[in-house]
């Protein structure tokens, strides 16, 4: 127990000191603590290092280390689970060790009352009170690792494989389900053209036009970058950024150094922004190709002056930001496998990394993360020093409040992502010691997989991903799903301001994840042969697993923005295509028609919306929208 109050002393009895805040070592244990600063009573006598984590006031002064702590604990209590459920406990007892409402840390609004934890080494090593009591799991995602470890392991929930249901109109072969990599790895390669944007179409006949950038062009697209990409995703620093690598940039003509591929890479992103905000003058003469001349000025500089440094690493993610931008898959994983890479290298090197070293590695981790869980791709085995890199925090974070909202946006996504991972781990993956799963297709188990799902396992999987909601600040928190609220917002449909974005991305994440954590009991719904057989738990479970998806789409941000300027927009429109062959087989099954969403009927308008452009940027969209037109 943290607080001890209210107790009466016996008479005669020697008053001691009763614990406000338990020690580490007796959290975990989960025993009362004679708390005694700097060392308790019980450490004391064992000799172990006693620390202790303060209690917090509800959405006060969260530490990095505490959401690390948290996350921790959740990957006790799933691996702790999974023993029982492998032993045939469907309903397991409480855990030894267990998230308690009093020990959930709770984000703040201004994060820098805490210091980022100075990083000791890649290879921490375990305390003695660890060895003692057993260390709950190092902050490690077990999702991402054992899917790198085996490639052969996939998870059924990628979309196309919602064909494979018995109950779809349309049957695709083994070899036609693979269509995504397929098409993605044989479209042809970026135009490598660098001719200027419209507005600087006078120096169309010069070769080195991008030096003709004014500083006033810089500063224009720059606002864009930093207004409309830098929030979601911070590659760079804002001040570092002006008072560097623009300061060197424009000392004369543009050097071909980092610094410059830097500053043009930041432009063409920004371009992109500025030109669906009504700036033509930044588009050139097909609206596709906005922002490709000022990337290709950027891209033939940087091959001549990547290292093997930090800056390379930067410019690495600001062109898969660009790839993906352009729905370039194959092109985007490329780049960001190379940055990667480099970490893989620079990391080991360093005795200490520093905050946005630290940052870099986890801009890295989403951005490859985000294109494994929808694509086939070879991971690059970053996901293994997970365990040993710290949590980012922003520099100045405490006195810029819009920086500390990026800061908990950014800790979130990351949180979040990892328990995307253990959902597909935990209900979805394969047994890799099994040898049969090793050539068989994803979708030879699907039935034994959704029917054999453990409804304790969906329903911590379910508590763990509304702790992180609760868990969100007050800027980016958002109401729990309900059936009952379940409606998109009236129309017209407008771009969102940065904060409504960020809070959009952050809710479209936790539908996507309460989707696939029940999407078991809408498998259960449509090869039903009446709705009456199905339990209460079934028909709410199925009801969520659709309506989720359709709340996803909605908060992504696809009515509301170009695809193009989507928080990783392939993985916004693979959701929605998800979204969509489920409500189209919902509305054809009679069993199952009571999980249609609200407004079901807006189907339609999201896919018109998405698959406009999208189909013209990307095969894999055009083939998604091709399925759907024959579903419907």
């Amino acid at each position: 127990m943290d607080v001890i109050e209210g107790q009466q002393t016996r008479p005669g009895a020697a008053s001691r000191r009763q614990a406000l805040n338990a020690c580490d070592a007796c959290r975990r244990r989960k025993t009362k603590c004679d708390e005694d600063r700097p060392s308790c009573g019980r450490c004391g006598r064992l000799g172990l290092e006693c620390s202790y984590v303060d209690t917090v006031a509800y959405k006060k002064n969260l530490s990095v280390a505490a959401l690390a702590d948290t996350l921790k604990r959740m990957d006790e209590r799933l691996e702790h689970l999974t023993e029982l459920v492998e032993k045939g406990q469907q309903q397991p007892q409480q855990p030894e060790v267990c998230l308690q409402q009093d020990a959930i840390p709770h984000v703040a609004a201004t994060p820098a009352t805490y210091t980022l934890p100075r990083h000791p080494g890649l290879t921490p090593r375990a305390t003695l009170a660890d060895e003692i009591f057993g260390a709950s799991p190092r902050f490690l995602d077990t999702g991402r690792v054992r899917e790198e470890l085996s490639l052969t392991q996939k998870h059924c929930v990628a979309p196309q494989h919602l064909l494979t249901w018995t109950c779809s109109p349309l049957t695709l072969t083994e070899s036609q389900l693979l269509y995504p990599m397929e098409l993605e790895t044989k479209r042809p390669s970026l135009s490598r053209f660098t001719a200027p944007p419209r507005g600087l179409m006078q120096y169309i006949s010069d070769p080195g036009w991008v030096s003709h950038l004014a500083l006033n062009h810089i500063d224009f697209l720059a606002g864009y970058y930093f207004a409309h990409y830098h929030p979601s995703c911070l590659v760079l620093s804002e001040t570092t950024f002006y008072n560097h690598h623009l300061n060197r940039t424009l000392r004369g003509t543009l050097p071909d150094d980092v610094d410059t591929c830097i500053v043009l890479l930041v432009c063409a992103l920004g371009s992109i922004a500025a030109y669906h905000d009504g700036h033509e003058e930044w588009g050139q003469a097909e609206e596709l190709d906005v922002g490709l001349g000022l990337f290709n000025a950027a891209r033939e500089k940087f091959f001549n002056v990547e290292t093997a440094d930090w800056p390379s690493v930067q410019c690495l993610l600001l062109m898969g930001m660009f790839y993906s931008a352009k729905l370039r898959i194959y092109d985007a994983w490329h780049v960001t496998h190379r940055a990667c890479s480099t970490i893989l290298i620079l990391a080991p090197l360093q005795t200490m990394l520093a905050a946005h070293q630290c940052q870099l590695f986890w801009i890295a981790y989403l951005q490859e993360s985000q294109l494994l869980a929808e694509f086939d791709l070879p991971p690059s085995g970053l996901g293994k020093l997970a365990n040993s890199i710290p949590l980012p925090l922003v520099p100045n974070a405490a006195t810029d409040p819009r920086l500390a909202q990026y800061q908990f946006f950014f800790l979130a996504l990351i949180a979040i992502r990892k328990l995307l991972n253990r959902v597909l781990l935990y209900l979805y993956s394969r047994d890799q010691s099994d040898d049969s799963h090793s050539v068989s297709s994803p979708s030879a188990d699907t039935p034994a997989i959704f029917l054999s799902a453990s409804h304790s396992m969906i329903a911590e999987l379910d508590r763990q991903l509304e702790e992180w909601r609760a868990c969100l600040p007050s800027s980016l928190h958002f109401d729990q799903y309900s059936p009952s609220e379940e409606r998109a917002p009236p129309g017209p449909h407008q771009p969102r301001p940065t904060e409504e974005r960020l809070r959009g991305f952050l809710k479209a994440r936790y539908f996507a994840a309460k989707s696939i954590i029940y999407r078991p009991f809408i498998y259960r719904a449509l090869h039903a042969t009446h709705a009456m057989l199905l339990s209460d738990e079934e028909k709410a479970g199925a009801r969520a697993a659709v309506g989720a998806a359709f709340m996803n789409a909605v908060s992504s941000g696809l009515l509301h923005e170009p695809l193009t300027l989507l928080f990783h927009p392939i993985n916004v429109w693979r959701s929605f295509f998800a979204l969509a062959i489920q409500v189209s087989l919902v509305s054809n099954s009679e069993a199952a028609a009571f999980a249609l969403p609200n407004d079901w009927r807006l189907v339609e308008t999201m896919r018109q919306r998405g698959a406009t452009v999208g189909s013209l940027m990307s095969p894999t969209v055009a083939r998604d929208d091709e399925i759907l037109r024959i579903l419907s």
